[in-house]
């Protein structure tokens, strides 16, 4: 596997490791996704706009909760991603839900407004999350809901530090931009703050947390098939195999054999 050259989007990195991404959908990316969907709470008739939705681990289920008189669009940039979950729509037999690639912060908004637009793992990769953010919650109808999905500190701590580590003896890795926004926000205090200084009211957060069984196999594929990927970008297959290699090792030594999933989910209600 070479990794690509020059500064690709966050949309090619995860397109480029789609399958990979989609190995871990049951064990993670679904049970994160319902989470989500859960406390944006949609019911019959309402329609929903999932933001950076994936492979459609939060916009399936809530197109299951809205019904045939309710309707969901799902926008990301990585094709591979809309793909699946176009795939997974089909086989759900949800007629319902619409996958599009569009940069969502410039998504046209259909009529008055979503009643929820929510986002799962994803408004910590924007360029601007303060911006961006408050460009979704104007999508919202009055008195809509913004949810949002972030990691809660500490969480994948002992599969993060076996891939910094690893990566590290091949290159030098400066603490990317989407860590320095998710550590803003990666408290229940700090999301619920968060969620009103953007203007949003009554907010609450939900903390879910479980473990995922892992294995140093899987371990990689999770590695090359998230947000992860880039820190992979550029080496040549010699140094991605070392990298491997040295990971997997490192999990091995350290007794790393699950996954330490933390997540916390914000809702907050926006008057438009």
């Amino acid at each position: 596997m070479r990794m690509a050259t020059g500064e690709n989007t966050v949309g090619d990195v995860f397109s480029a490791g789609a399958e990979e991404f989609h190995s871990w959908s049951r064990v993670l990316w679904d049970p994160v996704g319902e989470a989500t969907a859960d406390v944006a709470a949609p019911t019959g008739g309402e329609s929903v706009l999932d933001a950076c939705c994936g492979a459609g681990a939060s916009a399936l289920p809530a197109a299951q909760a809205v019904g045939a008189a309710g309707r969901v669009d799902a926008v990301d940039l990585a094709d591979g991603l809309l793909a699946i979950g176009e795939r997974r729509a089909r086989e759900e037999g949800l007629a319902n839900i619409r996958f599009h690639r569009h940069e969502v912060t410039s998504w046209p908004v259909p009529g008055s407004g979503y009643d929820v637009v929510q986002c799962g793992l994803g408004v910590f990769f924007f360029p601007d999350m303060d911006r961006d953010s408050a460009a979704l919650t104007r999508m919202l109808r009055p008195g809509g809901r913004f949810v949002v999905t972030v990691w809660e500190k500490g969480a994948l701590g002992g599969w993060q530090a076996a891939l910094r580590g690893a990566v590290l003896t091949e290159r030098d890795l400066p603490r990317p931009p989407q860590m320095e926004q998710l550590a803003r926000i990666d408290t229940a205090g700090t999301l619920a703050a968060w969620l009103t200084d953007l203007g949003g009211s009554e907010p609450r957060v939900v903390q879910r947390r479980f473990d995922a069984p892992l294995s140093p196999e899987t371990g990689w594929e999770l590695a090359t098939g998230s947000g992860a990927r880039r820190m992979l970008d550029g080496l040549s297959p010699a140094a991605v195999e070392r990298v491997r290699a040295e990971f997997t090792a490192r999990l091995t030594a350290d007794a790393v054999t699950d996954l330490d999933v933390r997540v916390l989910t914000g809702a907050a209600r926006f008057s438009g």
